[in-house]
């Protein structure tokens, strides 16, 4: 697999000191781990998909869907627990900011739910779902099901802040792994004895219980200021929001939109004008190569309490993040150059049809792929500042070019165009992200490097012209 690729090659290429090899263990780990519960996941996903009825598993992926606009609107808040929880502010604060959160979030579920139920009323879900007949006697039950699993990920998602925050990231990758595979075991002992998904879906609840239960135990234990009991003893401040959680989680929360927005318009237009077969091997593709993304990029967000500390030493921390750097750049840059090896095994395996397009396609969004892990650590930096008014910067000019060039190309050129604005919007991004944090001299000729992705970016763009 590439992902235990990733953390086999990231050991031998951190190996300077001590510390520096500890950041590697750390990283390699939540590679492996991360690495190894994608794929458990995606076992999971098969066994149901061919196991449960169609037609209700596409009536939870629609329920997913309406709460993933909630998700939306709590992006970079779980963040703000992780970057103040390990910085020099008084406990009280600390704890101001994780109770914030939660009022935060339920707020906004329960405004959510008010809405939904209001909707469901006047005939939302009916319009909403084309053979709703099929299931018109199970979606109070999934509905249901989507509520509990929004306000258990909630809790489960706030403990994790806390712990990555303490630096037991580690922990909560394990507990994240073991929790993936013991369902895993569930759901192929139920598939011997029930095709209903909503027993697949009570099942996922209960072990989720189980893991804010432990979770819940291990905060009262060892940091039991941020326990539940201790957090609501604690006044609610609005000025908290004001003064940490609101500079830092709103660019974030607003960069998440407009991703959102630019993941899912592209596809629209195609959807629209082209053939729905072209659609979706564009998808497969880009699901492909965002799943790998995840995945290599999975240690950033759990170790910036470990990134904050560092920073107290600047030079260290230069070494260490360039270290990081080169590391996810030629790890990224193994793993592109050994799947464009085995490109049609993987279009094999897709079943998805070996010519001069589809290539076009594979290679130019793999591109996009490495030039994306040089943004993760430039992002780093930005993030540990106290607002992250910068990222936002960098995804609205990301925005404004893919907008331009969905006017330009994408209609003409179809499917080939969409990858292509993907890719150079990336670079721009990128390119203004190495910008705004330069004066700070962290990383050394990464300029350079960042430089030579014009010339494949020409080449390609010089392709989509020729390519009948």
């Amino acid at each position: 697999m590439v992902y235990v690729a990733h953390s086999q090659l990231m050991s031998r290429l951190f190996n300077n000191t001590n510390s520096q090899n500890s950041i590697t263990s750390s990283i390699a780990h939540l590679l492996g781990v991360s690495g190894m519960s994608y794929l458990i996941l995606f076992l999971i996903s098969i066994v149901i998909f061919r196991t449960v009825d169609k037609s209700y598993y596409g009536l939870y992926v629609i329920m997913l869907s309406l709460f993933a606009v909630i998700e939306l609107l709590m992006a970079g808040f779980n963040d703000s627990i992780v970057r103040f929880l390990k910085d020099k502010i008084p406990l009280i604060d600390k704890q101001s900011i994780v109770l914030f959160v939660l009022y935060y979030k339920y707020f906004l579920i329960f405004s959510f739910l008010a809405v939904i139920y209001v909707a469901k009323q006047y005939g939302f879900f009916e319009f909403l779902i084309g053979n709703y007949d099929e299931v018109t006697g199970v979606v109070d039950s999934f509905l249901l099901v989507a509520i509990l699993n929004g306000l258990l990920s909630v809790f489960i998602g706030v403990n994790n802040c806390i712990l990555n925050a303490q630096l037991q990231y580690k922990l909560t990758a394990n507990i994240d792994f073991f929790r993936n595979l013991v369902y895993l075991l569930i759901v192929i002992v139920l598939s011997f004895y029930t095709q209903d998904y909503l027993d697949y879906l009570y099942s996922s609840i209960a072990v989720s219980v189980v893991v804010l239960i432990f979770l819940s135990i291990k905060i009262n234990k060892d940091f039991g200021e941020f326990s539940i009991l201790s957090l609501i003893r604690v006044k609610f401040s609005v000025d908290i929001g004001k003064k940490y959680i609101f500079p830092y989680a709103t660019p974030l929360t607003g960069s998440s939109l407009l991703t959102y927005v630019k993941n899912h318009l592209p596809t629209l237009i195609l959807g629209k004008e082209f053939a729905l077969e072209d659609v979706a091997v564009f998808s497969i593709l880009k699901t492909f190569f965002k799943a790998l993304h995840s995945v290599s990029g999975s240690f950033i967000n759990p170790m910036m309490s470990k990134f904050l500390e560092l920073k107290n030493n600047i030079q260290d921390f230069s070494t260490k993040m360039n270290a990081i750097f080169y590391g996810t750049f030629f790890l990224r840059l193994f793993s592109f150059v050994l799947l464009s090896l085995l490109v049609q095994f993987f279009f094999l395996i897709y079943r998805i049809e070996d010519n001069e397009i589809n290539q076009f396609i594979f290679y130019v969004l793999g591109l996009e792929y490495v030039i994306a892990g040089m943004i993760l650590s430039y992002g780093i930096v930005l993030r540990l500042d106290k607002t992250t008014k910068k990222v936002l910067i960098a995804s609205i000019v990301r925005f404004i070019v893919e907008l331009a060039l969905i006017y330009l190309i994408l209609l003409e050129y179809g499917i080939m165009a969409a990858a292509l604005i993907l890719l150079i919007a990336r670079y721009v991004e990128t390119v203004l992200t190495y910008l705004l944090i330069s004066r700070q001299r962290i990383f050394n000729k990464s300029g350079f490097v960042l430089f030579i992705f014009v010339l494949p970016i020409l080449y390609y763009l010089y392709k989509l012209s020729i390519i009948p």
